[in-house]
């Protein structure tokens, strides 16, 4: 069996800085009125009602929206709706959840072993779905290519399936590839730092996002999802417009000290010892991301956080030697 291990603070490590998850740092208080409304004597019948809205709210009206409980709800439901497609074609070191699922699956994973691959690393072939994610995971990096790769790709029938989990920490956030063999997963979970609440979004050609909505599971956001999302489409724009430009301010920053790269709102670092490294951060109360899930050995990822937090990190690394992997 293939397992997968995911960041994130486990019930032994709660009261740990938790610098493994990637998500946005400050909490969305506008959000509680509407978790203390959330109807949890009834069933959420709410999918409908919030894809008309997300339609309308970031103009996509000629493509067709999908609800679902986060990004990785939505990449199962990519899988089943690419059941007709034998082979994947993944990134080796980036989020291994596309790697359990292409063999739950059954399709046959072909890898780009490179870490930063550009345009001319696709091999392209007929009838296949290409997943990546961008800005990606754990580099940062952001690929510019995307819909150049996407033109190339659907002249030969094949998909490109873009998480964009991570995009609207970028200064492309507004950005939305509209083509007939796109499809781009969004993740409300990650830009309102709400990851106990499983919200995001898929939009793409209208056959596509259809067939996906057959696997989602009945109710699968919950009346807390429900409510989460209403407030989120209500009055969430300004919590973004301010709390965005402070993780930006606050990434320049760390740039600035460290001498890393990234264009999302995390990094990843070279270090000589990453086991001994995380294990002397776990004493001093920081919690960062071990990268051997991702294949890449002595190396960390970790978050960009509020200032006074972020300063803990930066004097317990002082002393370590970090580079940039890539």
């Amino acid at each position: 069996m293939f397992t997968v291990y995911h960041g994130g603070a486990r019930d032994d490590e709660k009261g740990l800085i938790d610098f493994s998850q990637s998500v946005n740092p400050y909490y969305p208080r506008f959000l509680k009125k509407y978790l203390k409304e959330a109807e949890i004597n009834r069933y959420p019948y709410c999918e409908e009602n919030y894809e008309n809205m997300i339609k309308e709210k970031f103009e996509l009206d000629e493509l067709e929206i999908a609800v679902g409980a986060g990004v990785t709800e939505l990449l199962y439901m990519t899988f089943y709706m690419i059941k007709n497609y034998e082979e994947v074609v993944l990134l080796s070191h980036t989020y291994s959840e596309n790697k359990r699922l292409s063999y739950l699956f059954n399709k046959k994973p072909l890898f780009i072993e490179k870490l930063v691959p550009g345009l001319e690393d696709f091999v392209l072939k007929r009838r296949t779905a290409y997943f990546i994610v961008n800005p990606d995971n754990p580099t940062g990096v952001y690929y510019g290519f995307l819909r150049a790769l996407a033109e190339e790709l659907n002249a030969l029938e094949s998909i490109l399936v873009i998480d964009e989990s991570f995009l609207p920490f970028t200064e492309h956030r507004n950005e939305y590839i509209k083509m007939e063999n796109v499809i781009a997963l969004r993740s409300f979970t990650k830009t309102f730092g709400i990851p106990g609440i499983r919200v995001g979004f898929a939009y793409g050609p209208k056959d596509k996002i259809f067939k996906m909505k057959e696997f989602r599971m009945p109710w699968s956001l919950g009346a807390y999802g429900c409510a989460a999302l209403k407030g989120i489409l209500s009055e969430g724009d300004s919590f973004l417009n301010v709390t965005l430009r402070k993780v930006e301010k606050e990434r320049d920053r760390i740039t600035k000290k460290l001498k890393l790269k990234t264009d999302a709102n995390f990094f990843l670092a070279k270090v000589p010892d990453s086991k001994k490294l995380i294990s002397e951060l776990r004493k001093e109360g920081i919690l960062v991301r071990d990268c051997q899930s991702f294949g890449l050995e002595n190396a960390i990822r970790f978050s960009v956080r509020k200032r006074n937090e972020n300063d803990m990190l930066l004097k317990a690394l002082d002393k370590v030697e970090i580079a940039s992997p890539f």
